[in-house]
């Protein structure tokens, strides 16, 4: 019975796929990524990410912007409860494929990127 109530809001892996979002969290782990492909040289942990979160954002989108290859990446704030977009031009992507498509750009398809998410 619930399927059958739920079927309509049952999302499908390609809907899923295009599915964006984080939290103040894991935009520590955002840096890790960056950090481990050579982006920045420093990660913030997570704690400060919770209490910084567009000052982190807005260096993270910076170290983006400085790179050729990952100038049309970016992360944004939709909520103040910290609900993040993941973009790739004007384009919304998921997390996982923000940090694939990072990996891909800079050419380093050995990094194991699915342990910071």
């Amino acid at each position: 019975m619930a399927k059958e109530i739920l079927k309509d809001e049952i999302l499908t892996e390609e809907q899923l796929e295009n599915v964006a979002g984080g939290t103040r969290g894991e935009l520590s782990c955002d840096t890790k990524l960056l950090e481990a492909v050579g982006v920045m040289d420093f990660s913030y942990n997570a704690g400060y990410c919770e209490n910084h979160m567009t000052e982190v954002q807005s260096e993270v989108n910076g170290y983006l912007k400085e790179n050729d290859k990952l100038k049309d990446f970016s992360i944004a704030t939709v909520k103040l409860d910290g609900a993040n977009t993941y973009k790739i031009g004007d384009k919304t992507v998921s997390r996982a494929k923000f940090y694939d498509s990072i990996c891909k750009a800079l050419g380093k398809d050995d990094v194991n990127w699915q342990k910071y998410l």
